[in-house]
């Protein structure tokens, strides 16, 4: 199995020892792209298949839309905090400032 990390030069260096783990930080995706889509990619790239190839939705987990609008800045007032979810075999935590982590979890 792989490890996604974010150690060395290289956010996505992949090791052959542990979980995959994959961490997408909002300041390297477009502002115009949904947490929700973030989240769908990075969870894909996790699993090594396209987005649309998943089998398990997103919405299996939690509201899309509800996703999106919890950490919209509110006139200034954005919520600080993050929200933890488990996606199939992944565990994935989307920080109040839009980055994405998700990692496989073992299952033994």
């Amino acid at each position: 199995m792989s490890e996604r990390t974010t150690d060395g030069d290289d956010p996505a260096a992949v090791r052959e020892d542990g979980p995959r783990v994959v961490y997408s930080p909002a300041a390297d995706r477009d502002e115009e792209t949904d947490l929700s889509i973030a989240v769908v990619e990075a969870v894909a790239e996790a699993k090594g298949v396209e987005p649309t190839e998943m089998g398990a939705t997103l919405y299996d987990a939690v509201d899309p839309d509800a996703l999106d609008r919890l950490f919209t800045d509110h006139g200034g007032d954005g919520l600080a905090g993050r929200v933890v979810f488990e996606l199939g075999v992944h565990e994935v935590t989307v920080q109040s400032n839009g980055d994405v982590l998700v990692r496989q979890i073992d299952r033994r």
